[in-house]
């Protein structure tokens, strides 16, 4: 093979050195400026995508703030609602007991003066009752009856008694 040949080394060096320093120049000339560009342009893209990011991270935060901020303000004025809402039921739960109260304390008074009434009706029956059975008996055991309006008179004196 001719390129392992020693006598055809001198040049092969010649000429590696000599496309060695044209394709340096090539690269250094045209392929280097280009990619510098593109690295500062990277640079650049990779700064303002960092700025962005750190302008939307505050914005997230400063929104965040002041979501928690209104939803405290819900919460509070939900409880204060609710505070207002359970005071005013038990007021109006004591207005009706105490209405309930009333009507009931109201029955209960009537009902008490009907069974006041009925016992007194009750009572009065009974004492002319007593009055009739004591001129029966008085006429039976004694032969003569007794006056229905003595007969009268002592029942309610025994009654008083009873009393």
């Amino acid at each position: 093979m001719p390129q392992f040949d020693p006598a055809s080394f001198p040049s092969q060096l010649f000429w590696l050195a000599i496309f060695f320093f044209l394709l340096y120049r090539l690269v250094v000339k045209l392929v280097m400026p280009g990619l510098g560009g593109v690295m500062e342009s990277r640079q650049r893209t990779i700064d303002e995508d960092l700025a962005k990011a750190a302008d939307l991270k505050a914005r997230t935060d400063a929104a965040i703030e002041s979501y928690e901020a209104a939803l405290a303000e819900a919460r509070g004025k939900a409880q204060a609602i609710l505070r207002e809402t359970a005071e005013e039921i038990s007021r109006e739960s004591e207005a009706r007991n105490r209405e309930v109260g009333e009507v009931l304390a109201r029955r209960i008074d009537e009902g008490e003066a009907r069974i006041a009434a009925a016992r007194a009706e009750a009572l009065d029956g009974v004492k002319d009752v007593a009055a009739d059975v004591t001129v029966a008996l008085t006429g039976k055991l004694m032969g003569e009856a007794a006056a229905l309006p003595a007969a009268r008179a002592s029942v309610d004196a025994v009654m008083r008694e009873a009393r």
